[in-house]
């Protein structure tokens, strides 16, 4: 996915590496506090708290976590929504200069990301959303940010439909901003990937160079420039030179074409009767591995196939960081857990 030019690059460790599974569209926060003073919190690993991005009262734009990646900040919702956190209290409207930078946030996701410049009130809604939308199953924040805030939407909405398109680094004018799909992968303008880093050193390797900085994972205009010098390379002309690669230069210029992994299968929700003393199974163990990798290991051996109670520590843990609380926490999966725990078919 993409960093937004113009903001500034504030990366934290609280996040999971390329976990946002889709953006419905931008959960509004308020940090009750200070920018400065969330930008300290979300470094601090025993929080569990960031966001995607952060604005001051002055306008200040930082961006924490890449839209690639999952940011923690909104419980169930983080899969799925992205989001921005604002500097002030409860019950405070946007200043004038926040409004704009939030505005400008927002194009930049429209454009990038295709976020619809719509208001919802739904966790399964399209568009800008608030934190207490999502209840119990996104922390149980209902204030946050408060109603002056989601009030202002129209006007975050109305101005970011107004707003000129966002800068982009490392770019030139008149570059193309079409897209393609190859073999299941995306290139052009906004794509983003290990493939499309592929793509740049190749094209450097063959002295097409466009870049001042990169290449990297995110496609700019930079690339597609140096796509553009690839195809006249190529003896390509006119709109056949646009910068947007074709399948015959792709697979002239890496040799072969890439595509996508194959897709994982995850066990099915075996139904919570399966979890009980005595149950001997190997989906047992790669649930346990799983909740390790999540942060979530209550073990002081295994996991392994027999379920026990450190299993059920563990997945109480999991339950707790998905923003479940008292007997919804009880260590017993359920269906809704399970599915998000993915865990890999045996």
């Amino acid at each position: 996915m993409a960093r937004m030019p113009g903001a500034l690059w504030r990366p934290v460790p609280n996040c999971t590496q390329g976990g946002q599974d889709a953006v419905y569209g931008v959960v509004l926060h308020i940090m009750a506090g200070t920018l400065d003073g969330s930008d300290s919190w979300f470094r601090n690993p025993s929080s569990q708290a960031s966001a995607h991005f952060g604005v001051g009262k002055d306008g200040r734009i930082y961006q924490w976590v890449d839209t690639a990646d999952r940011a923690w900040a909104q419980g169930n919702g983080n899969r799925t929504w992205l989001s921005i956190e604002h500097e002030g209290q409860g019950g405070d409207s946007l200043t004038a200069d926040q409004l704009q930078a939030t505005a400008s946030i927002v194009a930049w996701m429209h454009q990038t990301h295709g976020v619809k410049l719509q208001s919802t009130d739904s966790p399964s809604g399209r568009g800008i959303g608030w934190h207490g939308m999502g209840g119990t199953a996104w922390g149980g924040h209902t204030a946050c940010p408060g109603t002056p805030i989601k009030n202002q939407r129209a006007a975050i909405i109305k101005a970011a439909s107004d707003a000129p398109p966002p800068p982009v680094t490392g770019g030139a004018p008149g570059a193309s901003r079409a897209t393609v799909t190859i073999n299941g992968l995306k290139y052009g303008y906004g794509s983003s990937g290990a493939h499309v880093t592929t793509v740049g050193k190749a094209l450097v390797k063959a002295g097409c160079s466009a870049y001042a900085d990169g290449p990297g994972p995110d496609w700019t205009d930079a690339d597609t420039k140096s796509y553009a010098k690839w195809q006249k390379k190529c003896g390509y002309t006119g709109r056949d030179a646009d910068g947007v690669p074709g399948e015959a230069s792709l697979k002239k210029l890496l040799g072969s074409l890439p595509g996508k992994t194959a897709t994982p299968t995850y066990e099915p929700f075996p139904g919570a009767s399966f979890f009980h003393g005595g149950r001997h199974s190997p989906v047992i163990t790669a649930m346990g591995r799983r909740l390790v990798a999540e942060g979530c290991g209550k073990y002081s051996t295994g996991p392994g196939p027999n379920w026990t109670n450190a299993d059920k520590a563990s997945y109480a843990a999991y339950q707790r960081k998905l923003g479940y609380s008292g007997a919804a926490a009880d260590g017993i999966p359920g269906k809704a857990s399970w599915g998000k725990l993915r865990v890999p078919k045996s």
